[in-house]
């Protein structure tokens, strides 16, 4: 018997039970990242969501009792680890924090959370927070996401349901999409049982859910050729985290005059609230280019080769370049077009955290984006560094972690090369 005879209900019923079995062991265990249980789950859910996409991925229609099936298990997936509690240490007390201060009448990207003159506007050993001695490096439309999540409720659980919402958001956006282009509904499971997804919004709570869903927004809004919407989603997306930035060259002859200047002057009065004399609210990015590295060959490399700022360069120009290539030869309802050009700028980064990935995970449904989809699995190896860093190591991946989180995508990428040339 091979996989394709294998009935769907039961792929789903068994992969999606073990994949439920393993959420819930981590949570019920509150497993710290990179432990042993931790690992574990990641490599049970990466199976079962390899053996569920392998069976639906040549499905031309999706029956809808099946598909609400599949739907109701990602929801399931997400719940237990949405409502678990976070320690101090996770970056949505930061955002709690942000949020805070905005309330309170404070610009954020003046402040550092270890002044003693801001004691009043910690809750919650948020002054123990990691971050504590840097400015925020989250753009606008983040800031803007954080005082609204905290004006509703200031708590990690509201943060977490928020971004939760985004991350569903980007799965009903996804399956929309898919429709739209005339693609199997059952794709939509290339985002909804991602296990990187499931780790890193319902579990963990970071802000790239929300850039996602709006990356994801303006691709969708800019295949019906809603121009407008699409760049204002594409604005916000920019003004999340910088990422999308790379994708402007797809957006060339495929929208008005009209519609890329009211993009920018809504880009611009994003930034606006924040500006604070002549300087461009930047928060931490800068110092970040300048003296964090982290699971960045390619940056570490060209900064070796040449210095810092002219590194970040060159990566924005090559990631400028891929999506100038993408929007010569590629459609735009074709994720490679989308996806490649983020993925090449989060390889030249000189920060790549597992999290950053996410930007990629909504268009990952093609033969050409599978490298792409192995990365979001490969690059869970790298909470190697934070069992390590427990026990005293150094905050450094080893080399066998680099070398099977971009070995992987690379032997993946291969193989696809060779079967498109034998094909």
């Amino acid at each position: 018997m091979t996989l394709g005879t294998i009935p769907i209900p039961r792929v789903l019923t068994a992969c999606g039970g073990a994949y439920l079995a393993a959420i819930l062991l981590l949570i019920l265990s509150q497993a710290p990242l990179g432990s042993a249980i931790f690992v574990g789950t990641a490599i049970v859910a990466a199976a079962a969501y390899a053996i569920t996409i392998a069976r639906v991925w040549h499905e031309p229609l999706a029956p809808r009792r099946l598909l609400y099936l599949a739907f109701a298990l990602a929801l399931a997936f997400r719940i237990p680890p949405a409502v678990a509690p976070v320690g101090v240490d996770n970056d949505m007390v930061r955002y709690l924090w942000d949020g805070r201060v905005q309330r309170l009448g404070y610009n954020p990207y003046a402040l550092r959370p270890s002044d003693p003159a801001l004691a009043h506007t910690h809750r919650d050993h948020s002054a123990l927070m990691p971050s504590r001695h840097d400015r925020t490096p989250y753009p606008p439309t983040a800031q803007l996401f954080f005082r609204i999540v905290v004006s509703i409720h200031d708590s990690t659980l509201a943060m977490k349901l928020a971004l939760v919402f985004c991350d569903v958001m980007t799965m009903v956006v996804l399956w929309r999409w898919l429709i739209a282009s005339g693609r199997s509904e059952w794709l939509t499971l290339t985002y909804a049982w991602n296990p990187l997804v499931i780790l890193e919004v319902a579990h963990s709570g970071h802000i790239d859910a929300l850039g996602a869903m709006w990356t994801v927004a303006a691709a969708f809004w800019l295949t019906r050729r809603r121009t407008q919407l699409a760049v204002l989603a594409f604005a916000l997306a920019i003004a999340t985290k910088l990422v999308p930035v790379v994708l402007a060259p797809l957006f060339v002859s495929r929208i008005r005059k009209r519609d890329a200047v009211l993009g920018v002057l809504f880009l611009g009065a994003l930034y606006l609230p924040f500006l604070s004399g002549d300087q461009i609210p930047l928060g931490a990015v800068p110092n970040v280019v300048e003296r964090v590295r982290f699971n960045g060959p390619v940056f570490a490399t060209l900064s070796v080769l040449t210095f810092p700022r002219m590194a970040a360069a060159v990566a924005l120009v090559f990631s400028l370049a891929v999506a100038v290539w993408a929007r010569r030869r590629l459609t735009v309802d074709d994720p490679a077009a989308w996806a490649w050009p983020m993925a090449t700028a989060i390889a030249c980064a000189p920060v790549i955290y597992p999290w950053y990935v996410l930007y990629l995970t909504p268009f990952l449904f093609t033969v050409e984006t599978l490298p792409l989809m192995v990365w979001t699995m490969s690059i869970l190896s790298v909470y190697e560094v934070w069992r390590r860093s427990r026990n005293g190591g150094r905050w450094i991946p080893p080399a066998w972690v680099m070398l099977f989180e971009f070995g992987a995508v690379v032997v993946s990428a291969a193989l696809v090369r060779l079967r498109r040339r034998s094909a």
